[in-house]
């Protein structure tokens, strides 16, 4: 206990020195008082500090504490084949869902009555093609089904067989 309030006395004297001495050296001029409130505000932390951890409210040591838990969890998690595996899943379906999206706007464009799009994509990461989009199914309400099938394959270089239209 009196090693502790003794290393408080030496940083609250240590951080007043310093202040002290930087206020001197700051030459007259309008930045002198930011310095002179950044070392105040620094010296009164140092003194608040250990009242703070006394009554339980030391937000800073608790949110360092918390970033260090979060930081070896995932410096576990991230070394393993498992986290590879989920990352990949969550790239695969966000590129999924982009994808549909700008399929369907670039066929709607042309077919207004296009409801929805499903596009499946080569999700082998390790494949060149990863990415290639493999066949689409397109959802809508009427039109003529055979012209949106044949417009999507060559738009998306398929074979027309690749692309399903339901209605």
């Amino acid at each position: 206990m009196m090693e502790a309030l003794g290393a408080y006395i030496k940083t609250i004297t240590a951080l007043t020195i310093f202040s002290a001495l930087a206020c001197m050296l700051m030459p007259d001029g309008s930045f002198r008082k930011y310095v002179e409130l950044v070392l105040g505000v620094l010296v009164l932390t140092a003194v608040i500090s250990p009242f703070l951890r006394i009554f339980g409210t030391d937000q800073g040591h608790l949110e360092l504490g918390l970033l260090q838990n979060q930081a070896r969890l995932e410096k576990n998690f991230l070394s393993s084949k498992e986290y590879e595996s989920v990352e990949q899943q969550r790239i695969s379906a966000a590129y999924g869902q982009v994808l549909e999206d700008r399929v369907k706007e670039d066929l709607t464009k042309k077919y207004k009555d296009i409801d929805w799009v499903n596009v499946t994509f080569c999700q082998d990461f390790k494949d060149e093609n990863y990415g290639t989009i493999e066949s689409i199914t397109i959802g809508c309400a009427e039109g003529n089904v055979e012209k949106i099938q044949t417009y999507a394959a060559n738009r998306y270089g398929l074979a027309e067989e690749a692309v399903t239209v339901e209605k």
